[in-house]
């Protein structure tokens, strides 16, 4: 993936430095095509997780996590901790699903929305995983979508991605115990699809 079309000089991060953000960032800033690419690589696969997660749709996200790091990096000035760019790429990524969201909403509204859901819960499940556990997850599929989005993202983040609620509360821009209400209203929904000990 390209991630700037513009040339920049590449040079040798330190391996002292390989897992500190804030100086991926400050030489990512000064033009550094490998501190940005190291960047990418170190948070791609979390945000795509979440991305897809989000969406549903494979193609969405790919689209989404491109125009999430593009964004990112051309608007590194604006961070103001390097260390906090996980965080911040997060957000970025929600955001634009949520604008996704809106777009989606508008095309079913105009008929033109034939997209298909490819990347649910029950799709995404290991192969050779039990029957009645796909049944559920299709369950939850189907009741996750009789959500509002926010409280569906809180779900999907925190539940289903692991985030923790500060990170879910952050994402979606939103005050701890907005996240937690969220949360607790996609919890009351699940709750009758979800096994023993709270685990589908």
């Amino acid at each position: 993936m390209t991630l700037a079309t513009r040339k920049l000089p590449v040079t040798e991060l330190p391996t002292s430095h390989l897992e500190d953000d804030a100086e991926l960032v400050r030489r990512a800033r000064s033009g550094d095509r490998w501190a940005e690419e190291a960047l990418y690589r170190r948070h791609v696969r979390s945000v795509t997780n979440a991305v897809t997660r989000l969406l549903g749709r494979t193609a969405d996200a790919d689209d989404v996590v491109q125009d999430t790091f593009v964004r990112a990096l051309e608007r590194l000035a604006e961070l103001r901790d390097g260390a906090a760019f996980r965080g911040w790429v997060q957000r970025i990524a929600v955001t634009l699903c949520h604008h996704r969201f809106r777009k989606r909403k508008l095309l079913r509204t105009l008929g033109l929305d034939r997209g298909d859901d490819d990347a649910s819960l029950a799709e995404s499940a290991v192969e050779g995983t039990r029957p009645d556990v796909i049944a559920t997850l299709r369950q939850i599929d189907r009741a996750l979508e009789g959500l509002s989005v926010a409280s569906r993202s809180a779900w999907i983040l925190h539940r289903v991605e692991g985030w923790t609620l500060e990170e879910t509360a952050a994402a979606l821009e939103v005050s701890l115990a907005t996240a937690k209400r969220r949360l607790s209203e996609a919890d009351t929904r699940i709750a009758p699809f979800r096994g023993e000990g709270g685990a589908a």
